[in-house]
């Protein structure tokens, strides 16, 4: 894929509505796209798509690569006799810029309206209430409804999925702003990658595989596995780069550096769980970056976790390793990747792939 169709397919993921547990329209263009490349597509009971695509060598380990389709968003929890939506979180939503924010509400037959969170005008605002935080309970969603009948009729009730509406912006430099391009950009790459693959299979067996509810419970592709069968695992999840004022010095990370491997994640906020690198997969990925001249860059982090915290307590243990295109304002409306590190990651992930070949040690301490 050239810069141009990357992109093309950056946007248009990016702006398919896709809340975790509700994330079928995009499974749906996502088998469509993966078997039109190629892929052996299946879709298990969760919702996760699996697409295999042959490799050369039986004896091979077989690996998965994948990753999250869905996003985090709200959930409509109750609707005021006028017509007010409120909602609760889906995943990890900041508080700080939702007020005046536009929105997707979902109906319960898969179709959306337009909204918006209300926002008290500037001018009926107190010292004190211009420098607070709304929270989201305080908060209220306007569609232009006038009752709670109004709103109902169109199919809108509790339980329905409410997330960011869709903004896709070019910014200088190859660089794109928008709503949702974490999980947009690990589907594009793995969309690549299925291309490179139908060109010139890999040794190893590859199951391209985009996983639901990430956002919501990180167990995905743990039930992924249970069809895949995989013996090894990249996690395509781009760590959050610390090259903007407010983060400098929190890490190494920047736009345009490079593929970020995350050495080390942690969530330590009521799950203790996450992934420590297997040293074998680093090593063969830092490989493939020496032949390919793809700089990758490292990152350790507290706070976060991924599909992989799951995955790799599957069966006898499945290696895991987490890494892809950087982003900047991570889970905001409007997130920030460079399409230079998009472009690099699919061929870095391929080269990687060319080494996994029959007795390829899995071991975590076979390094």
């Amino acid at each position: 894929m050239n810069t141009a169709q990357l992109k093309q397919t950056l946007k248009e993921y990016m702006a398919i509505p896709r809340l975790s547990g509700y994330e079928s329209r995009m499974a749906q263009r996502f088998a469509s796209d993966l078997e039109a490349r190629g892929g052996k597509v299946q879709k298990d009971r969760f919702g996760n798509v699996i697409a295999e695509f042959a490799g050369t060598d039986p004896e091979a380990p077989k690996v998965m690569v994948f990753t999250h389709m869905d996003t985090i968003g709200f959930v409509v929890t109750n609707i005021d006799e006028q017509g007010f939506l409120y909602v609760d979180r889906v995943g990890g939503v900041p508080e700080k810029p939702l007020p005046a924010l536009d929105l997707l509400v979902g109906t319960e037959d898969g179709g959306y309206v337009n909204g918006l969170f209300g926002m008290k005008s500037y001018h009926v605002l107190n010292d004190a209430a211009k420098d607070q935080v709304d929270h989201l309970n305080t908060l209220f969603i306007d569609i232009g409804a006038s009752s709670r009948s109004e709103v109902e009729n169109l199919g809108i009730h509790v339980g329905c999925p409410v997330v960011y509406a869709p903004r896709f912006r070019e910014l200088l430099n190859d660089r794109i702003a928008g709503s949702y391009t974490d999980a947009a950009s690990g589907l594009t790459t793995l969309l690549h990658l299925a291309e490179l693959l139908r060109e010139n299979p890999a040794p190893c067996t590859v199951e391209i595989v985009g996983t639901v509810m990430e956002e919501y419970n990180a167990r995905g592709a743990m039930l992924a596995q249970r069809t895949a069968h995989a013996e090894l695992a990249v996690c395509l999840l781009g760590p959050g780069a610390g090259d903007t004022p407010d983060l400098k010095g929190s890490n190494l990370v920047r736009l345009g550096g490079g593929i970020g491997v995350n050495l080390f994640n942690f969530h330590g906020k009521g799950t203790l769980n996450g992934n420590i690198a297997h040293a074998g997969l680093f090593r063969t990925m830092r490989e493939a970056s020496e032949k390919t001249g793809i700089p990758i860059q490292r990152q350790a982090a507290r706070g976060a976790l991924s599909d992989t915290a799951y995955l790799q307590l599957e069966g006898e243990g499945v290696p895991c390793l987490d890494m892809g295109t950087p982003d900047r304002y991570s889970h905001s409306p409007m997130e920030v990747l460079d399409l230079k590190d998009l472009k690099r990651c699919a061929p870095l992930v391929y080269a990687f792939l060319q080494s996994i070949t029959a007795g390829y040690a899995l071991d975590r301490y076979s390094i």
